[in-house]
């Protein structure tokens, strides 16, 4: 075996692959190149290639001239069981734990973040109420309005009779009344709202 300047990569020289025996199993599947394999299963090369690095099978090893030969059935299962293996797997290297525990990690503070979330939130049954006591007051201020407006041109008609006459002076009054019924219904909603 030569020495490279790579050591880790000295374990690739172990080739050609043989495929686990298997009773119901007739060969390796498949044989694709690099390019064959990442086009038909739309992978990317660089995952190929790290397959490959940290021991995927591989039937052939490519040179300048010559294509690698994938066995692609193994080299997908291959690569399935290696993302499916977990930190407590004793053949996982320390860079794969790291990284499987900072996903984990990340997934835990989104978790929190979501149920933060959802403690921010009502119930469809608190919505239901808060809207129903809301409606109460708005139409509560509203039906006594003709009443509130009645009640302002008969003080106006007593105290000013021909500004009474004056569709201008009662345009006013009446805005002022309504105003009035719009600002109680504001205060008394954000009272029910606080509540």
């Amino acid at each position: 075996m030569a020495k490279h300047k790579y050591p880790e990569f000295e374990s690739m020289e172990a080739l050609p692959y043989t495929p686990v025996p298997h009773p119901d199993r007739t060969g390796p599947g498949a044989t694709m190149t690099k390019q064959e394999f990442c086009r038909t299963f739309g992978i990317a090369r660089y995952d190929l290639d790290r397959a490959i690095e940290n021991g995927g099978p591989v039937l052939k090893r490519g040179t300048q001239f010559e294509p690698w030969q994938v066995p692609a059935g193994d080299m997908l299962r291959w690569m399935i069981e290696d993302k499916a293996k977990t930190a407590a797997d004793p053949d996982l290297s320390p860079l794969r734990r790291n990284q499987i525990k900072l996903i984990l990690s990340q997934v835990e503070k989104l978790e929190l973040k979501n149920a933060a979330t959802r403690r921010e939130l009502v119930t469809i049954d608190e919505a239901v109420t808060l809207y129903r006591e809301e409606a109460d007051v708005i139409r509560r201020h509203l039906r006594s309005l003709p009443d509130a407006v009645a009640t302002a041109l008969g003080a106006l008609a007593e105290s000013d009779p021909i500004g009474r006459k004056d569709s201008a002076v009662v345009a006013m009054v009446v805005q002022d009344v309504i105003n009035d019924t719009l600002r109680s219904i504001f205060e008394e909603d954000s009272y029910v709202q606080a509540a």
